[in-house]
């Protein structure tokens, strides 16, 4: 499986962003699946969130799809906010080659430093879904920090799970040590998906990547600007857990936790 991260910056307005997400998609050699990272079409730019969120039926819509049912291209969506009838979520979506919203999640853990409480309402995670043949899960950013909705994840069979966020230039290093060690406990591919450039002042510079089951960074082939595709072997999976099964030996009973 081509994974491809598209790191974009936020630039411009939301139509422009978009459509960069949508050229960056076509770009030969197609990928299998491409990543977005969080909320790319308009930034933490809180004061404008409510009067920008969409719906769902909006994602059904959205020119991701058409793109994505264009190319063939499975697209993880990053995050858009998105009104629902619990409030503002920030909404990460996934479409299949075909154009078709197959999952949606949303942001469990609001950043409380930056105000994202404010405008967003804390979400619901939706467990794992199929995405070419694989079952996968997904979650956003801050969500990184909690090991516990991972290990929810992997419990669900997933075999890669795809994170976008917005982690500054500061804190790279952890976010990029996050990504290993989730890999690594779960014996999972781990997607880390950042954005590129500055944003509100702040350096993020992209950074993110791909870890591999047994918890190292996999290397890279650049596309573009921002954009880099990485091939993914599901099959190491397998190849790491048949020499150490670290799912089948936990031991539930002691932790305290049904996890």
């Amino acid at each position: 499986m081509i994974v491809r991260l598209a790191e974009l910056p936020v630039a411009g307005d939301w139509d422009h962003c978009v459509n960069s997400a949508v050229r960056v998609m076509g770009l030969s050699p197609l990928p299998d699946v491409l990543v977005l990272p969080e909320l790319f079409s308009i930034g933490y730019v809180l004061d404008r969130i409510p009067d920008a969120a969409i719906s769902v039926e909006d994602l059904k819509n959205s020119p991701l799809a058409q793109a994505a049912s264009e190319t063939g291209v499975s697209v993880v969506g990053g995050t858009f906010p998105v009104r629902t009838d619990r409030g503002t979520v920030n909404m990460l979506p996934v479409w299949d080659g075909a154009g078709k919203l197959i999952h949606t999640t949303q942001k469990v853990h609001l950043f409380k430093t930056m105000g994202e409480d404010t405008v967003f309402t804390a979400g619901i995670p939706s467990g794992t879904f199929e995405l070419n043949g694989v079952t996968a899960g997904a979650s956003v950013c801050y969500d990184l920090r909690f090991p516990e909705l991972f290990r929810l994840h992997a419990l669900g069979g997933a075999r890669i799970v795809f994170l976008p966020a917005q982690w500054p230039q500061p804190r790279l290093e952890l976010f990029r040590s996050f990504i290993r060690a989730r890999a690594g406990e779960a014996q999972i591919f781990f997607v880390g998906c950042n954005i590129g450039g500055d944003h509100l002042g702040v350096k993020f510079g992209g950074g993110g990547g791909i870890a591999s089951p047994s918890g190292k960074m996999l290397e890279w082939t650049d596309v573009d600007e921002f954009v880099r595709d990485f091939d993914v072997q599901m099959g190491e999976v397998d190849r790491v857990r048949s020499r150490i099964s670290c799912l089948e030996d936990r031991r539930p009973e002691v932790y305290g936790v049904e996890l």
